[in-house]
């Protein structure tokens, strides 16, 4: 079952997570973010992630890529509240710097 894990806004991800609201954007079909600071705002990380087909897949270089979360009618919707790109405890996700 899919729940939803955050909506899109003018290419700015929110949740009703405030630590994963508005820290993430898409451009160019990629996943960017975390925005915390001013040195991220400079020179955007990228997430890893990529959305294609109205799927978002990442991260980028892993052996499976498939993170079952889709958008839909500018939601997101996937097996977790949580975004595929959010950092938790035990998890890394790769950080490439963007530009």
């Amino acid at each position: 079952m899919a729940v939803a894990a955050g909506w899109i806004d003018d290419r700015w991800i929110y949740s009703s997570d405030p630590a994963q609201s508005g820290r993430y954007w898409i451009h160019d079909g990629w996943v960017w973010g975390p925005f915390d600071d001013d040195a991220a705002r400079a020179s955007p990380p990228s997430t890893g992630y990529w959305i294609a087909n109205g799927w978002i897949f990442g991260p980028e270089g892993a052996a499976d890529v498939d993170t079952g979360f889709f958008i839909r009618d500018g939601w997101i919707y996937g097996p977790s509240p949580f975004l595929p790109f959010y950092p938790r405890p035990g998890t890394q996700t790769p950080r490439v710097a963007g530009g």
